[in-house]
């Protein structure tokens, strides 16, 4: 069976990558990709929402798009204000390179939660749920209408860490720093397969920028390519370019797509800290196992069968 899937994403560089495998894949009927829905996260939900139909342009797809969360579901000034310092990929999410206005006219009336419990429930059993910014739209779902956790596949999500390792603060990764409560929230009440991909995970990525500039951006040059290039040039206009090649939501969709990505996971129990001074957004995991497993940790994944992805996603 076709795998249906509903994305929510915060417009980033690494959502576009994302976006593009999804449409790739939902092209091939590899995936029935329902719905993409937008939670503010990277930068604020009107250029989330304008930064998921440039992807739709580039890729001349038509996938129906819903406007979420604008905010976490608790806004605590301190924490608002280091995850808005971040803006790794500039204050718009894409580089801070476009001036032309997108189309997003088409964009959906319903907001993203009423978009996600109608998909849902009337494909029980059959969607996956792909998360790859700030929980707040699940979060939202469940505690409004908590019968879309019957109905619901299963949850793919990149967020948090396994090992203490942040990237926003030194013991949080950004989409669980940015709002923890969600997180709070979904692993209590889930009971659903859950994949976890972490920021460990995705710092293990063997792939090189090299690879990326001479293998991926050498292909015939395309709508995709361009966009691609055209946001990463902006967003290393004022920074040192890494040498590691890490599109960390894109490693979670990719293993969606690609099962045979995965290589290993660990069954355990996981919850997040909401109240720590140092350590708030902080995922905690049970290595004394007194608790029943709630996550399947992704800890390791195949980065070639990853890179063959990415090029066939990436032709015209």
């Amino acid at each position: 069976m076709i795998k249906k899937v509903i994305v929510d994403c915060d417009g980033g560089y690494d959502d576009a990558v994302s976006l593009i495998l999804l449409l790739n894949a939902h092209k091939k009927s590899i995936i029935d990709l329902k719905a993409i829905t937008c939670v503010a996260g990277n930068t604020d939900i009107d250029n989330v929402v304008k930064n998921v139909y440039r992807v739709l342009q580039a890729c001349d797809s038509d996938i129906p798009v819903y406007r979420g969360a604008d905010s976490p579901l608790i806004c605590i000034e301190s924490q608002a204000l280091k995850a808005a310092e971040v803006r790794y990929h500039g204050h718009d999410g894409f580089g801070d390179v476009f001036t032309d206005q997108v189309d997003t006219s088409k964009l959906e009336k319903e907001h993203a939660v009423i978009g996600m419990r109608k998909i849902i429930t009337e494909n029980p059993d059959q969607v996956s749920v792909v998360c790859l910014g700030p929980l707040t739209n699940v979060a939202l779902a469940v505690k409004i209408y908590p019968d879309i956790l019957e109905s619901v596949k299963d949850f793919f999500i990149m967020g948090g860490n396994s090992a203490g390792q942040g990237n926003t603060t030194a013991q949080a990764e950004f989409n669980f720093y940015a709002d923890p409560e969600s997180v709070h929230i979904l692993f209590q009440c889930n009971s659903k397969p859950l994949w976890l991909f972490p920021w460990e995970t995705c710092l293990k990525s063997t792939i090189t920028m090299d690879w990326r500039e001479n293998k991926l951006g050498k292909l015939k040059e395309n709508k995709k390519i361009k966009l691609i290039i055209t946001i990463e040039d902006g967003i290393y206009k004022n920074k040192i370019k890494r040498e590691i090649y890490r599109p960390c939501d894109a490693f979670c969709v990719a293993a969606l797509i690609n099962p045979k990505i995965i290589t290993h996971f660990e069954n355990c129990h996981a919850d997040i800290e909401l109240h720590g001074v140092k350590t708030r957004g902080f995922v905690a995991i049970d290595h004394l196992r007194n608790n029943k497993p709630n996550i399947n940790l992704v800890s390791d994944l195949n980065f070639e069968e990853f890179k063959s992805l990415m090029l066939d996603s990436f032709q015209e």
